[in-house]
């Protein structure tokens, strides 16, 4: 049975204010299901995209920044390798950098008993050079060779230092025999290079 306007009107007041509070029940529970309920739920989803969104870019934030760390040291890596080239002896400049080094041992007083250069050893990139050598002198003329061959301006190491055969010297000092390896290194396209031109020479 439908209930008019005219019912609604005559209807006691608390029969009125309870069916104005079920009308208000109803509108309530339509508007959380089909509207409160859906915007609930896309809040929730976008909340829940915002958040992968912001850790991707956190990780993408993190390797980008490796990426300039990265390269910032890829820089510096080839920047020591333009150094350490520019150390490295051309083939014409060995025979030089090797008499320099013999006269800096003449220059420290020392006396050469062997000085054999032995054939390059090719490594990754480069040839590395060794020359045998035994000298005679004092301690502190054998330490002063060493540093004058550390302070060239080409790369050369001592190696495989042995020391002995301690004697009395004529002034009263300990005259010491050394035997050691001056090596000195090559870039090998610089060889290569050298080479090239060689063969392209009529």
């Amino acid at each position: 049975m439908a209930i008019s306007a005219e019912d609604i009107k005559n209807m006691p007041p608390r029969y009125k204010l309870l069916l104005v509070i079920a009308g208000f029940a109803l509108i309530g529970y339509f508007y959380f299901f089909y509207f409160l309920q859906p915007a609930l739920d896309k809040k929730t989803d976008l909340e829940e995209n915002l958040g992968n969104l912001e850790r991707r870019i956190m990780s993408r934030q993190r390797v980008a920044k490796q990426i300039e760390q990265h390269k910032r040291e890829i820089a510096k890596l080839k920047e020591n390798l333009q150094l350490a080239l520019a150390k490295l002896p051309e083939e014409k400049e060995i025979s030089t950098l090797l008499n320099a080094a013999s006269q800096a041992g003449t220059t420290a007083g020392l006396e050469f008993l062997l000085f054999e250069p032995l054939n390059p050893a090719p490594r990754e990139f480069y040839a590395e050079i060794p020359v045998k050598i035994t000298v005679r002198g004092s301690y502190h003329d054998i330490a002063r060779f060493f540093d004058a061959v550390a302070h060239l301006p080409r790369i050369v190491n001592v190696t495989d230092i042995i020391m002995g055969n301690v004697v009395r010297g004529e002034e009263g000092e300990n005259i010491l025999t050394a035997n050691c390896f001056l090596k000195t290194y090559m870039f090998l396209e610089q060889a290569e290079e050298t080479k090239d031109d060689a063969t392209k020479k009529p």
